[in-house]
């Protein structure tokens, strides 16, 4: 992969990765993540970014039954 940016090479890295939900922040950790050898640009598979978007929307599904009890 290259970057979109400076066109240099990308490796595969595991990052942390910041979600906010509420004003509150929530940090995943060892997300793989495209980091540019060159200019440091990161990218996040789309994937990767529904797979979170599914877990999170799990975690409020979870979060909004627990509160009606």
């Amino acid at each position: 992969m290259r970057c979109p940016y400076c066109h240099a090479p990308m490796i595969e890295e595991l990052l942390d990765y910041i979600v906010e939900i509420e004003s509150q922040e929530i940090t995943l950790e060892d997300v793989p993540t495209w980091v540019c050898e060159s200019c440091d640009h990161t990218q996040v598979d789309e994937d990767v970014i529904e797979a979170i978007e599914d877990m999170l929307a799990h975690l409020d599904t979870v979060q909004a039954g627990s509160e009606e009890e």
